[in-house]
């Protein structure tokens, strides 16, 4: 069994007959967020009995929306805010979210709105576009010296990112490592993913580029999943190139509505979502897994759980850490967390003239503007706009937002002024006279609304190890943004879907009740 344990590679169980009992399912999933909700509603649509169990009171982790209810004019108003997510790829024609909704039967049933981007870095305005042509020319514009380097660029890398998702339709819709049996032609098959994959990001735009501030400008999406770009390899940024090849998107209600459409699939296929459930401890039998215990004592049976969040809390405190192969437990130990943020919702008395979404630099200082009601008015009253700024913090900085002493509210209020002023410095000089609400919060709000460690929003930092999706303990998978497939909502969908294929690809045949 050790060997086994080490290699993770324990046999899926056969799943037949409908379990017998209430409290008995299939699979049991820890955690709505996205990557587990992707794999519930897969597995629910594949006729497999699932439960989801999630401590908050809804579904989503980071992909959530909420109401608040605010007075203008002496009258209530409602507008919808967003946990910062609000500009989600992977909705190409081959892109894993649009073949997540496809096989779900769910392409339908959430309008999306193209998000266009605005780059202010200290002063240099840089408009996006929809299409890569159109970026190319509004990039060579700002940079004309550049003009050949930035068209051989973009040639390179959407080479590289076509390479990357070519056999999608052969691997259950998600970019896949080849094959044992496909080693000797992959590299033949796809040669820009075997030539750039690996290799640093820097490393491929040294190979194009001199001056420093063009790096800089397509670094810029990095912050999607990292504070720090000269980690990343071309591998982790050729996805976000995908904002320029296929567009990035708004889901028309606000980003809840997907995690809110994923738990309406899990229960339309005759699986169950519990929210206010949170999960005490990973039940063993002779080392493998066979239910959970929530924290009110109920106890759910089943030979599979897919735990979605904080990776290390999984394997460590909800399931028993005795279980795991010393080698295993050491690498874990050893994970960096990765970045959080602080998040500041504004109400405004007006619409911003400004695209969907804007980044800006100003002084080192960097962070990202939501303005979806661009997109969809009904997020706000009319002439009034919900906005988002989300600056990402360094996991090193992140402990000393997570005591909440007597300066903590004067700190928090500090930073989402500094945010507002460099607004006003730079995009939108008005911003300060249309605030009519604000709403803050920081690691510790992360920390307390999705159990993460440190309120870290990526799962775990780039360029380390990440644990894969069969962990060595038989019977529990791992999804989310701390696993092998890493963070952003386009990756943790990959880890849905893989998992849920991991377990689809057991030849059985599930039997209704």
């Amino acid at each position: 069994m050790h060997r086994q344990a080490r290699a993770g590679d324990w046999p899926i169980p056969k799943l037949s007959e409908n379990p017998d009992g209430d409290d008995r399912y299939h699979v049991v999933v820890i955690g709505a967020g996205i990557g587990g909700l992707s794999a519930a509603a897969l597995l629910a649509k594949r006729g497999i009995n699932v439960l989801v169990l999630e401590a908050h009171y809804r579904p989503g982790g980071n992909c959530a929306s909420w109401r608040r209810n605010i007075a203008i004019g002496g009258k209530k108003q409602t507008f919808v805010f967003d946990s910062g997510v609000q500009d989600i790829s992977g909705l190409g024609p081959k892109g894993p979210l649009r073949h997540l909704l496809h096989q779900i039967g769910a392409e339908d049933r959430i309008a999306w709105r193209r998000v266009r981007h605005l780059y202010w870095r200290d002063g240099l305005r840089l408009e996006g576009a929809e299409t890569p042509g159109e970026f190319i020319e509004n990039l060579s514009r700002q940079f004309p010296s550049e003009t050949n380097a930035i068209r051989s660029f973009f040639a390179e890398m959407a080479a590289v990112y076509r390479d990357m998702y070519a056999d999608a339709e052969a691997t259950g819709g998600v970019p896949m490592p080849p094959p044992p049996d496909a080693w000797m032609t992959w590299p033949e098959n796809h040669p820009y993913a075997y030539r750039w994959l690996k290799r640093p990001f820097a490393a491929m735009l040294d190979a194009y580029f001199g001056s420093d501030e063009i790096k800089q400008m397509l670094c810029t999406l990095s912050e999607y999943i990292a504070t720090t770009p000269h980690a990343l390899s071309v591998e982790d940024m050729a996805p976000l190139f995908g904002y320029y090849f296929d567009g990035g998107y708004y889901p028309v209600g606000g980003v809840g509505s997907l995690g809110d459409l994923l738990t309406e699939i899990v229960r339309e296929n005759g699986g169950t979502t519990l929210l206010h459930a949170k999960v005490e401890k990973i039940l063993t039998e002779a080392g493998r897994v066979t239910g959970v215990r929530l924290t009110n004592g109920k106890n759910f049976f089943a030979p599979l759980v897919i735990a979605n969040g904080d990776v290390v809390a999984a394997l460590t405190e909800l399931a028993d850490p005795a279980l795991l192969p010393s080698d295993y437990a050491h690498k874990l130990s050893a994970l960096r967390r990765g970045p959080t943020a602080m998040l500041a919702n504004l109400a405004l008395s007006t619409v911003m003239p400004l695209p969907a979404r804007i980044f800006i630099r100003k002084n080192g200082f960097e962070f990202g503007i939501g303005n979806p009601s661009v997109l969809d008015s009904s997020l706000a009253p009319e002439g009034c706009s919900s906005v988002t700024m989300l600056c990402l913090l360094h996991e090193t900085d992140g402990p000393q937002w997570l005591v909440r002493d007597r300066t903590y509210a004067q700190r928090k209020q500090a930073f989402c002024d500094r945010m507002i002023g460099a607004v006003a410095d730079s995009v939108f000089p008005d911003i300060h006279k249309h605030i009519v609400y604000e709403e803050i919060a920081t690691p510790a709000t992360f920390a307390a609304f999705t159990a993460a460690h440190g309120g870290a929003i990526y799962g775990a930092a780039r360029g380390g190890w990440r644990p894969a999706l069969r962990s060595p303990i038989p019977g529990l998978l791992l999804v989310g943004g701390g696993t092998e497939t890493g963070a952003g909502m386009e990756a943790v969908v990959v880890s849905g879907t893989r998992a849920a294929n991991l377990i689809g690809d057991v030849d059985h045949t599930v039997k209704s009740a």
